[in-house]
């Protein structure tokens, strides 16, 4: 079998293996949206909001860092703003987002072109997370903050979805940490258990040995656990962590074929800050996750994702008040 067939085959696997996992995680995820299979919440704890409709805006900053070692990459990424829009005890939500401008001089660190959506189910008992990023032009730069050279060419691809379950959901609730769709009443915790699937595919990407660009191609399958933790400051004031380790297991897509697979090492955590009253809120979240690939013989790329995002949320019953006769 050729080398480009090989290739094909690979990327139908990676596919395959990311859907199966996404309609899983979303089947399991419509339960806890709904209510079935899902532990009565502890009234002491957790309070909702009584209206029907949450609608945000939001600005916000994303970026693929990258590791290699004796050099570093970045891209020039945009300042994001968007909107969202959420029907609640449904899994109707969505959220647009859209980069207008880089914060970084286009002559200096070059130009990028971003392309990454992520969604985030906040439910009772599962979180789901699930993520597309396509980076094009990067530049790279010492440790100290220096520029070295600009790489239009070099691109990140990756995506995938991880699935995770929060073992104390009846008294903590990722609902009030993360998406503000509710209320932590008092500081709770719990631990964490989850897994996740993912396909990498990186180009233009030097290789000292051979001074010379290539293209490589990865998937993996992996599990983790942690722990989360939200601490109530007063009524109007939350401050959340959540904290995640693991391992993926897979290899270049080309080599999984004859049953071979690499261990990579994983990490992500999560941050937030929320101010809430009765009908609003305002929240500061940051997201981190770390994970590895061999691409060049046996040097190791780290790949961070970088989502630090500023949210204000109206809670609202109807859309126009209807006038006194």
């Amino acid at each position: 079998m050729n080398k480009k067939s090989s290739t094909k085959d690979g990327r139908i696997c990676a596919c395959a293996t990311l859907l199966f996992f996404f309609l899983s995680v979303v089947c399991y995820g419509q339960q806890d949206s709904f209510g079935v299979n899902v532990k009565k919440t502890d009234s002491l704890y957790i309070l909702g909001y009584s209206q029907k409709f949450k609608v945000m805006g939001f600005v916000a900053t994303r970026s693929l860092e990258i590791d290699a070692g004796n050099k570093n990459y970045s891209p020039n990424y945009p300042l994001t703003l968007g909107v969202g829009f959420v029907v609640k005890n449904t899994i109707f939500g969505m959220q647009l987002g859209y980069g207008f401008i880089p914060l970084k001089s286009k002559k200096e660190y070059g130009k990028s072109k971003v392309m990454d959506f992520q969604a985030h189910h906040y439910g009772r008992n599962v979180i789901v997370d699930l993520f597309f990023q396509d980076y094009k032009g990067f530049y790279s730069y010492k440790r100290a903050g220096s520029i070295e050279e600009l790489f239009p060419d070099m691109s990140v691809l990756q995506f995938g979805a991880e699935a995770t379950y929060v073992f104390n959901g009846n008294r903590y609730s990722s609902k009030a940490a993360f998406d503000l769709n509710e209320l932590q009443l008092e500081s709770a915790g719990s631990w964490l258990v989850g897994g996740g699937a993912y396909y990498y595919r990186l180009k233009g990407f030097e290789d000292d040995a051979t001074s010379s660009s290539n293209t490589f191609e990865n998937v993996q399958l992996g599990i983790n656990t942690g722990y989360a933790y939200s601490w109530v400051i007063n009524d109007r004031w939350l401050l959340s962590g959540m904290a995640k380790a693991g391992v993926n297991f897979g290899d270049a897509t080309h080599k999984t074929r004859n049953g071979n697979v690499e261990i990579y090492p994983t990490a992500s955590a999560r941050f937030s800050g929320n101010y809430h009253k009765k009908d609003w809120g305002l929240s500061m979240v940051i997201m981190i996750s770390n994970k590895s690939v061999y691409p060049i013989k046996s040097d190791e790329l780290s790949l961070t994702s970088i989502t630090m995002q500023l949210s204000y949320v109206k809670h609202l019953d109807d859309f126009f008040k209807k006038k006194n006769k």
